[in-house]
């Protein structure tokens, strides 16, 4: 369970304020709400990535071990789609294969496994970005923001089953902007309450 306590952040203006809430020890919990609630800033906060915030998380970020993926693929260009997978296992020959697996479980070719990311479609790259994060196999939590977006209906849906299957003990957050996959793929809905963000509900 991630109690959130007080937790407020202000950029040039609040995002978050006084935003109490609990997030269970696992499942797949959705988080929806309009574009700049403080979706990705929480995401950034829960990830430990930004620690500017006031208020209380337990256990804090920096006690979780986290496994993100960011709404930009954010891909090494010259490194190819089982290799981008596979620098999060070390780089390593004898993992390399486990990569192209967990690839081809999110719907690649194998044709498609040694492409460049500039020969990948925006969907195929967002799937490398997922893959990536879900090759962390002992994760306590994993955040996904907005993993879905650049996908059709039905390799959302794919992904998702692969994301269940491969989290399962562990809780996993993601931001969807569709309220309707996100009741249909997740253990949880939460929608943003506030502007700036003081509830999930």
């Amino acid at each position: 369970m991630i109690k959130m306590t007080s937790l407020c952040r202000s950029f040039d203006k609040e995002i978050i304020k006084g935003l109490d809430a609990t997030l269970p020890s696992c499942g797949f919990v959705s988080i929806c709400g309009p574009s700049g609630c403080g979706k990705s800033t929480l995401l950034r906060i829960l990830a430990g990535l930004d620690t500017d915030y006031s208020g209380s998380i337990e256990p804090s970020p920096r006690e979780m071990k986290v496994s993100m993926a960011f709404q930009e693929p954010r891909l090494l260009p010259w490194r190819t789609a089982a290799e981008n997978v596979n620098l999060v296992l070390g780089d390593k020959k004898e993992t390399l294969q486990s990569s192209a697996e967990l690839l081809l479980e999110l719907g690649f070719e194998k044709g498609d496994l040694s492409k460049l990311p500039d020969e990948l479609s925006g969907g195929m790259k967002a799937r490398v970005s997922l893959a990536r994060a879900l090759a962390i196999s002992d994760a306590q939590l994993y955040i996904f923001d907005e993993p879905f977006a650049s996908l059709d209906a039905e390799t959302a849906r794919l992904c998702a089953r692969v994301i269940r299957a491969r989290t399962a003990g562990a809780l996993c957050l993601a931001v969807i902007h569709d309220t309707k996959l996100a009741h249909e793929i997740s253990d949880e809905v939460l929608y943003c309450k506030g502007s700036p963000l003081t509830a999930l509900e």
